[in-house]
């Protein structure tokens, strides 16, 4: 007689990330989830500061001539586009460590508007600010929001699937 036991019990079974923890409400999955569960906006807006500030520098040809060239004109924008960028991606991925790479992305972003071609002409600036802002501001949602927020769009999808009439294979 075979042994019907499930191979994933005991004390260190892990349970299935896509099941939902209850079989009444289900919880949000894919790309939803991730920008829930993470400060995602605020990166978001932050990578496009990064990208204004070192936009004018980046968009040359990036080799050791450009540096020899203007020295210290085109390398404060460089840096500040990539420690942008890094805090940007910091926060997004590593959502418990937002603080740190939020307070010294709106540092940097105010220290471009003198180095960097007036901070990617002042449109760079007043993103990475908002940007950092939005990330020190965020604060995760709880199981139980995210609980709700995976019934409300499954009721939302159930009401948009109820009002799509039947398709049927006769051509009207």
């Amino acid at each position: 007689m075979p042994d019907k036991t499930p191979t994933n019990t005991g004390p260190d079974a892990m349970p299935d990330p896509t099941t939902s923890p209850s079989a009444t409400s289900p919880t949000p999955r894919g790309f939803k989830r991730f920008r829930r569960t993470r400060p995602f906006w605020g990166s978001l807006i932050l990578l496009w500061s990064s990208w204004l500030i070192g936009s004018s520098t980046l968009s040359k040809q990036l080799d050791f001539t450009i540096f020899a060239a203007f020295g210290n004109q085109t390398l404060p924008p460089v840096l500040i586009s990539f420690a942008l960028g890094a805090a940007a991606l910091i926060a997004m991925f590593l959502p418990s460590q937002r603080t740190f790479p939020g307070i010294v992305s709106v540092a940097l972003a105010i220290a471009a508007l003198p180095l960097a071609n007036l901070g990617g002409l002042i449109i760079g600036t007043v993103a990475g600010v908002i940007g950092g802002a939005l990330i020190v501001a965020w604060t995760p949602y709880t199981e139980k929001q995210l609980t709700e927020m995976a019934e409300k769009d499954a009721r939302k999808r159930a009401r948009k699937d109820a009002r799509k009439p039947a398709r049927s294979g006769a051509i009207a």
